[in-house]
């Protein structure tokens, strides 16, 4: 215990996880102290939850679930995430000696308020725990891999754990070990050896994704699932048609990092767009400054812009693996680029860092307003969704023929493409998991909903399907086609001996 205490720096890990602290509960303590059941996170009442896990290639989701239990405790998740975070921080810091109390606070700032972070508490905080872990997991095997010796093969387990949870931030190894890389040919170590180091992370990684894909394939052969063909499946991976579509991907791979790190949503978004190109041009002013007053030889300076072209692709991979089929949630490692920028801009009192240090801190201040502003569209969308579901329960128990428990119920169309769907006002629809005024998303989550939140044993069909067979054969009736949607009279009505409740065309 004393050998492990002398290779912990504690005064560093006490820093780190007080400022976190801290920072996650100013950013995310609404969530964390409040359920707000909507869309995925609703799946937590859903029988199949296990099966959609392992069709998509997450097999160890399901064991984390088994230890912490199917419903999410909000505070014990953001306790959780927090810690992870805490530790992620710590060891990102350690990998590059970040020991400045300022540099680290700013650090923090930006790594804890990023948008996937919002998102993932905001709609699918059932998952925030465990995602929050395969990130820490991927900084983890960076700290690995830059061991020396055998030990650094135990990065290969900790990866294969991390893509069996999620496998979205395989962007955060490779960005980190590109910098890192960077930072030694800076400090004038032999070319050679660096590439060497190069070499041996992108084997690591390629050894961690075929074990990965091997260990998840018999998992599914013994368990008796098959995987999935859905937009977020393994399927998809590096699924190109052409040669053309994969010059098109690795193009628009460049060119996503751009949109996204420069221009992300969040609060005053074109005031930060403005200040991400400033701290960036700031940030490479001084790095060629540093290169400059340290006299980069030619040979390290030619491989340091190989791979400053490769690290945005590298930060993005996510992109290219999918093919194109990425959202926010799975974009966390192009917020690594601010580490850089923090360390490009750090331990130096120019006017011009002091700038740079303000902007950074404005952006971080942005988001936190923005994550607030989230969760209280959460809050908004939950109660408009009670409300009308409430609404809709009374009117079918009112109708002719229909007896609650018994009577099977159809629900045609979706209640955020009908007349009620009335969107807030200066509220950012435009992100996953933002975009719909109601809680309650596709047909699975109509049933969690009804049956579990709102307490009433309504007998809805294909309760356990994302999306209802059933319903799609009765909207095709000319009976239904005819009913207008709620809440309009007649759109909840009797149709061949089932209670059909229309919500949109």
């Amino acid at each position: 215990m004393k050998k492990l205490s002398r290779k912990i720096d504690l005064p560093l890990l006490k820093y780190v996880a007080i400022v976190t602290a801290i920072i996650m509960l100013v950013a995310h303590g609404f969530c964390y102290f409040n359920m707000l059941y909507s869309h995925d996170s609703m799946n937590i009442f859903h029988a199949g939850y296990y099966g959609d896990s392992l069709g998509i290639g997450r097999f160890l989701i399901p064991v984390w679930t088994f230890i912490r239990g199917p419903y999410y405790p909000p505070v014990i998740i953001g306790a959780l995430s927090t810690i992870f975070m805490i530790l992620m921080i710590y060891f990102i810091c350690k990998l590059f000696d970040v020991k400045n109390k300022l540099t680290i606070l700013v650090m923090v700032l930006l790594l804890c308020t990023g948008l996937t972070i919002t998102l993932l508490n905001a709609t699918y905080i059932n998952y925030a725990d465990m995602y929050i872990f395969s990130l820490l997991l991927n900084v983890i095997a960076v700290y690995l891999i830059r061991k020396k010796g055998a030990i650094s093969l135990l990065s290969i387990a900790i990866l294969i754990i991390s893509l069996g949870i999620y496998p979205a931030y395989l962007g955060v190894t490779l960005g980190l070990y590109i910098g890192l890389l960077i930072k030694d040919l800076v400090n004038d170590k032999n070319k050679l050896d660096v590439f060497k180091e190069g070499i041996k992370c992108i084997v690591i990684v390629a050894v961690s994704l075929i074990a990965y894909m091997i260990i998840n394939k018999v998992i599914l052969y013994i368990l008796h699932f098959n995987l999935s063909d859905g937009y977020n499946s393994i399927t998809n991976a590096l699924n190109f048609d052409s040669f053309g579509a994969l010059i098109t991907c690795i193009k628009d791979t460049y060119s996503k990092y751009f949109e996204y790190f420069f221009k992300p949503h969040t609060f005053h978004r074109t005031i930060v767009y403005i200040l991400n190109i400033v701290v960036v041009l700031i940030a490479i002013y001084n790095s060629l400054k540093i290169m400059k007053e340290k006299k980069v030889k030619t040979g390290n300076l030619v491989f340091i812009i190989l791979l400053l072209l490769i690290l945005p692709f590298a930060l993005n991979i996510i992109y290219f693996i999918t093919a194109g089929m990425t959202h926010e949630l799975m974009i966390y490692g192009i917020n690594i680029t601010y580490v850089f920028i923090v360390l490009l801009v750090a331990n130096n009192k120019s006017i011009l860092n002091k700038i740079a240090y303000i902007s950074l801190m404005f952006i971080a201040f942005c988001n936190i307003i923005f994550s607030n502003q989230v969760y209280e569209k959460k809050e908004m969308e939950l109660e408009s969704t009670i409300n009308t579901i409430n609404r809709v329960i009374i009117e079918a128990e009112n109708t002719k023929g229909y007896e609650r428990g018994k009577t099977p119920v159809v629900i045609v169309g979706n209640i955020n493409n009908g007349s009620l769907a009335v969107k807030h006002e200066k509220f950012d629809y435009q992100v996953v998991g933002l975009i719909t005024p109601f809680a309650t998303t596709y047909h699975r989550t109509y049933a969690s909903f009804i049956s579990y939140y709102m307490g009433n044993s309504m007998n809805i069909v294909d309760k356990k399907d994302s999306m209802s067979k059933t319903a799609n054969i009765f909207a095709a009736k000319k009976e239904v086609q005819e009913m207008p949607t709620y809440p309009k009279k007649g759109s909840i009505k009797m149709v061949d001996k089932k209670l059909v409740i229309k919500f949109s065309n």
